[in-house]
């Protein structure tokens, strides 16, 4: 089996570009020629990894739309395969990959990325994201062989905009792996990984160490990650009014830097307005650090597994959670731990997704997807 996919394994772009990267990996541990088509990397950027095929298209013309109007023929010129895979929406690499596809009468699969939430289509480019809905998008999905969302929320989402193809939910994968890195003092630090953008609500994490300053004053909030250089600048104003002393911001980090970084937090805190999975989680739980989501994104298994909590999107149940956090001693800290470990290695495993993912595939060019105990064929 040939698979092509479109996409990106850039570090820079976070957690698409790895679980893009280790979902290919795992296909090709089980035999599939799962290989991507991709723009160069971005000046500072560098592969996820070196264990997948990579072909490299030439630039788009321009970044906001990514077109150029060679890669149709640099996609079908690279051969023939039984699945096209478009990862993400809006930019250009999803169309062309759905031309060809459709050119050569060969099924398509895209994943949305999360980008059909309403609160992805309200905050930017609102008219641009309505139209090419109207237009094309729409179109795209109800002739696709099959959408892959990450969760039940997403595939709502789907349905709620008319999407009425096949959708099979598969959650993003993460390697499992021991990680030597360990923590090295006995300081309570709250951490938060990310992109810094608006929607990731950072300052509700800044508003809850002041307001439980008694408590939190010999703790610690660690912001791991960087972006959006205005919000940045906001979240630092905010330490600086709240007069804070023990808020720290590292930058965009990599490599043993971010993984010596993540051991030293006591608790993973993402406390977004909406995510379609959130990877951040998937890399605190496989490390046995507790983790907080809001039920803007579907970690229901934080409260099912006792790893964690799955809190209301407020800033009330924020300051509530990490008050809870900062109260509990090590060794329950510790447990949670364990058992969001065990949770990431018993369904978010590299082979557990893949092998899904393999499964998808199969029945997509069987015309069986009614097998899938994983895919909704109908609303």
């Amino acid at each position: 089996m040939k698979v092509l996919h479109t996409g990106t394994l850039d570090v820079n772009a976070g957690g698409p570009a790895m679980s893009t990267y280790y979902t290919l990996y795992g296909l090709q541990q089980l035999g599939v020629d799962a290989e991507i088509i991709m723009y160069p990397l971005s000046p500072t950027g560098k592969l996820r990894g070196e264990e997948v095929p990579v072909h490299f298209a030439k630039a788009p013309w321009e970044h906001k739309l990514a077109y150029s109007p060679v890669l149709k023929k640099e996609i079908s010129t690279l051969g023939e395969y039984d699945v096209y895979h478009a990862q993400g929406i809006w930019q250009y690499p999803t169309y062309a990959l759905v031309d060809v596809a459709r050119k050569k009468g060969k099924p398509y699969i895209i994943t949305p990325r999360g980008m059909l939430y309403p609160q992805d289509i309200r905050k930017s480019n609102k008219f641009f994201k309505e139209l090419s809905l109207k237009y094309r998008l729409l179109d795209d999905l109800n002739r696709a062989a099959c959408v892959q969302v990450t969760c039940k929320d997403e595939m709502e989402h789907c349905r709620n905009l008319g999407v009425t193809s096949p959708i099979a939910i598969i959650p993003n994968p993460i390697e499992i792996k021991d990680y030597t890195e360990k923590k090295k003092d006995n300081i309570f630090r709250l951490g938060y990984l990310g992109r810094l953008s608006p929607r990731k609500n950072v300052e509700s994490l800044i508003y809850a160490f002041y307001e439980l300053k008694d408590l939190s004053k010999d703790a610690e909030l660690l912001i791991i990650g960087g972006g959006d250089d205005k919000y940045e600048e906001f979240l630092k104003s905010e330490v600086k009014r709240l007069n804070l002393n023990n808020v720290r911001f590292t930058g965009f980090l990599s490599g043993k830097e971010k993984d010596e970084a993540i051991a030293s937090i006591s608790v993973l805190a993402m406390p977004s307005e909406f995510e379609n999975l959130g990877n951040v989680i998937l890399e605190g739980l496989i490390r046995r650090i507790p983790c907080i989501a809001t039920k803007g994104s579907p970690w229901e298994e934080l409260n099912i597994y006792q790893c964690g909590w799955w809190i209301d999107y407020n800033q009330k149940s924020i300051t509530e959670t990490v008050k809870k956090a900062l109260e509990l001693d090590y060794d329950h800290l510790r447990l949670m731990g364990e058992h969001g470990h065990k949770l990431i290695v018993d369904k978010y495993s590299v082979e557990t997704i893949a092998d899904s993912m393999f499964r998808l595939y199969h029945a997509i060019l069987n015309e069986n997807l009614e097998s899938l105990d994983f895919c909704y064929l109908t609303k």
